[in-house]
């Protein structure tokens, strides 16, 4: 150990760890800071070194054994000031000691390092050994899915070929069969005649629906409607005489007796340019007009929106809630489509949400609906697809949105749309919904704080018509495209059930009044 003049330990220049347990044992002429006192002092002769060298730890302080080097009394430097032989080997000592410190600074950060590294990669090796199990796991459930899927698939299809080979014609099915075909549908007693599927069929007896002089007299007015917008559309303006007037006024007149031209249906004739009349209980076309023509349904899309969306809910979800949003009003906006009312942050229930899309048409209560349900209006539109596929309607219909909106992707025909509104009626909720006549909505608070009552157009106008029977259900629609169109659900007076569909009807009154003739003319 080294101590100072005054008899203190100094830990800064004890080497003795270092394994020096004598300066002396250095070579002095490994010692960098040298002075040229010093060199002078070692040249003068050779033999001293050894000399000085083998000094030992008990002399150091004595005045003899430093002559040689150029120091006086106890002092440890030159006489000038400079250091020594001893300074030199501390500095150096102290270098030494400096590195090793670095080193086994360094080593112990790579330990460190080595053991953080190792750590990670247990902890990685674990967690992919426990997503590896977890992996194997979700597919043996998915595979057990599958298999519960495919045996279900297997199943619905058996039963679907099986009712694809009932009869066509429910006179030619025993009574024991009829009745088991309409149990396995599950059909409630107000459509259990329902039994026999979605494919309507023409006989001898279907009616072609003439044409009057009122229908030709229609046709001119379109051609000189398309002939005004052709011009339009060339810039340039057609005469007088090309200019079309207003076919129809959108009120119902005073009177309508008397004025029928000849070859009109019952007391009145039909207008539209499609239509369809079908016994929904044997599947037969009664009377049609260009059945099978693409037409755009209108707002008769949304007949099927809520039977899709009644499909995906069940009756327990009903008085959830669901947000509009500005998208939702915007577009009812741009587009002035018929609308509850809703505001963006209102959140009215599922069940009034059906209502309002078939009562009062509202395209913001549709595409709530459609949120609702499938999260956005795309993926309810592929639902909607879907269900046409599995009516066998996807070759002659398809949708692009939950409205009703005009695209040119977006089009049935009146054949298709009565099937719909038949597959509609075996759907309890649906019926319910379309059979209303009146419902107060309270779910568009910040216009109608106080509620709002919204009704059902086409079935207020048409009660107090004789149709031989009673039209429980019923939607309209209007674009452009597609003129006044509807499709409504009647119970004959014999107690038989009726599907009417018409399209392109020069005004809305008009289009009732192409059904009340229908179901005169070929309902009992």
């Amino acid at each position: 150990m080294y101590y100072d003049n005054q008899g203190q330990y100094d830990p800064d220049e004890d080497f003795f760890d270092n394994g020096f347990d004598d300066y002396s044992t250095i070579p002095y002429s490994d010692i960098p800071e040298r002075q040229s006192g010093d060199r002078v002092k070692e040249e003068t002769s050779a033999a001293r070194r050894p000399a000085v060298q083998g000094v030992g730890r008990d002399s150091r302080g004595s005045a003899d054994s430093r002559k040689g080097r150029g120091n006086t009394g106890s002092s440890r430097g030159s006489a000038d000031g400079s250091p020594g032989r001893e300074g030199g080997n501390r500095e150096r000592l102290r270098q030494r000691r400096k590195r090793e410190r670095k080193a086994r600074e360094r080593k112990r950060r790579i330990l460190i390092a080595a053991i953080a590294g190792g750590s990670a990669a247990a902890a990685l090796v674990i967690l992919l050994s426990v997503r590896f199990v977890m992996s194997r796991n979700a597919a043996k459930k998915q595979d057990a899915l599958r298999e519960t899927a495919a045996a279900s698939t297997l199943s619905t299809v058996s039963e679907a070929a099986q009712e694809e080979q009932l009869p066509s014609d429910p006179d030619d099915m025993p009574p024991e069969q009829l009745e088991k075909a309409k149990a396995k549908r599950g059909l409630s007693a107000d459509v259990a005649s329902f039994a026999l599927g979605y494919k309507f069929k023409e006989t001898g007896a279907t009616a072609q629906i003439p044409l009057t002089d009122a229908n030709y007299k229609k046709m001119e007015q379109e051609k000189k409607w398309n002939a005004a917008i052709a011009a339009s559309a060339a810039g340039t303006t057609p005469s007088a005489a090309e200019d079309p007037s207003e076919s129809s006024s959108q009120e119902e007149p005073a009177a309508t007796t008397g004025t029928a031209p000849a070859g009109a249906v019952g007391d009145d004739y039909v207008d539209s340019d499609y239509a369809i009349l079908v016994n929904a209980d044997t599947n037969e076309i009664v009377a049609e007009r260009n059945p099978q023509d693409k037409i755009c349904p209108a707002s008769m899309t949304k007949v099927l929106t809520v039977l899709v969306a009644a499909e995906h809910i069940d009756d327990s979800k009903l008085q959830d809630t669901q947000e509009i949003t500005q998208d939702i009003t915007d577009l009812a906006y741009i587009n002035d489509a018929s609308n509850v009312g809703y505001m963006p942050g209102d959140k009215p229930t599922v069940e009034e949400m059906f209502y309002g899309t078939i009562l009062e048409s509202g395209a913001d209560a549709a595409m709530g609906l459609a949120d609702y349900v499938a999260g956005s209006q795309d993926a309810f539109v592929k639902l909607m697809n879907d269900k046409l596929d599995e009516l066998g309607l996807s070759a002659t219909s398809h949708f692009t949105n939950v409205v009703g909106l005009y695209d040119k992707d977006h089009y049935t025909t009146v054949h298709d749309m009565a099937v719909i509104m038949k597959a509609a009626m075996e759907n309890d909720f649906v019926r319910k919904v379309m059979t209303a006549h009146t419902y107060t909505c309270m779910g568009a608070q910040q216009v109608y704080p106080e509620g709002r009552l919204i009704s059902n157009w086409f079935l207020r106008r048409i009660e107090d018509k004789d149709t031989h029977g009673t039209v429980l259900c019923a939607k309209t629609g209007y674009v452009t495209e597609s003129g006044n169109c509807a499709v409504s659900y009647q119970l004959s007076n014999d107690g038989g059930h009726y599907i009417c569909v018409t399209a392109l009807a020069a005004g809305n009154w008009r289009a009732i009044r192409d059904h009340v003739a229908m179901y005169q003319e070929y309902t009992k």
